[in-house]
């Protein structure tokens, strides 16, 4: 499995190579690493983003710590979601329509419903919603939008699939 993982070093030479050491002796694959002195908010750190592939998910607490022994401060981490992704708009009256329903109908299907955004003017005219459907196959996919475009007629709300 993929992970991201967001560090910040010392900005001095050699931190980098001591940050990936427990990742490669806990049998992790390094992918990426992203060193930007720019991005720094603070004078001495460096932001570091590296990409790791690791087939024991049950390691990631322990490169952690290991990690933070070598005084590197573990900012975040994530498993990278690798599958298939659709982009939704939906127009119209979506949230007199209770979007909060359609989405949990959605998510009840078995997806991921994620990177939700909605342009709201006023309670009375149409509004628009924009989110990604995640999901493990194609199939996947396709039986949830079928559940979206079911959703919006029963809604009345117009549906764009991205």
């Amino acid at each position: 499995m993929k992970i991201e993982l967001e560090v910040e070093l010392s900005d001095r030479p050699g931190e980098l190579v001591r940050c990936l050491e427990p990742i490669s002796a806990l049998g992790g694959n390094i992918l990426q690493v992203i060193h930007s002195r720019a991005l720094s908010v603070r004078k001495g750190v460096a932001p570091v983003s590296i990409h790791f592939e690791i087939e024991n998910i049950d390691v990631i607490e322990d490169i952690k710590l290991l990690m933070e022994k070598q005084g590197v401060h573990v900012v975040k981490w994530a498993q990278e979601f690798v599958g298939f992704k659709k982009i939704v708009l939906l127009i119209g009256h979506v949230f007199q329509k209770d979007i909060t329903d359609t989405i949990i109908r959605l998510l009840d299907s078995g997806v991921l419903v994620n990177e939700v955004n909605a342009k709201i003017t006023q309670k009375e005219e149409v509004s628009t919603v924009k989110f990604s459907i995640v999901g493990n196959t194609e199939q996947e996919i396709q039986q949830a939008m079928n559940l979206c475009k079911e959703i919006c007629m029963e809604k009345g709300l117009f549906l764009i699939r991205g």
